[in-house]
Parts: structure tokens; C-alpha cells; sequence
């Protein structure tokens, strides 16, 4: 997920500085609408957040047991 999510930020950066290129806007489009069919949502901006906030979930420690050292 993390590869897709700077795959898609690379396409979006690299389509920014030349929007007139066709190739990179299908990419982007491309990229943006496998990230909304892997996160389940009907939009790239929804899928984008839902993305990033699964990546940033598996940043987070894992809890600790209930009664165990904190």
C-alpha cells in the first residue's frame, strides 16, 4: 500500500509540472482508480485518505496487553 500511495504522489508531482503530457495523466488516472478499487471508495480523494490513513495505523506501536507493562 505504501508503494501504490508514493507511486500515486510521484504521478501527481511529475503531472503538475507537465499537465499537457498524456501518458502522465492516464498514469495518474490509472493509479488513482486502482487506489479507490483497493480502498473500497468511489473517489480518488477518498481513497487517497483512506490510504494514508491505513499506512499511518501500521506506523503506530501495538497496544499493550490489558494488565500488562504499559
Amino acid at each position: 500500500m505504501r508503494g501504490h500511495l508514493n507511486h500515486l504522489r510521484a504521478l501527481r508531482r511529475r503531472t503538475l509540472a507537465a499537465p499537457e503530457d498524456p501518458g502522465l495523466r492516464a498514469a495518474l488516472e490509472d493509479a488513482a482508480y486502482t487506489l479507490c478499487v483497493l480502498m473500497g471508495q468511489r473517489n480518488a480523494h477518498g481513497a487517497l485518505l483512506a490510504a494514508e490513513e491505513r499506512v499511518a495505523a501500521h506506523r503506530l506501536p501495538p497496544c499493550a496487553a490489558p494488565g500488562g507493562p504499559a
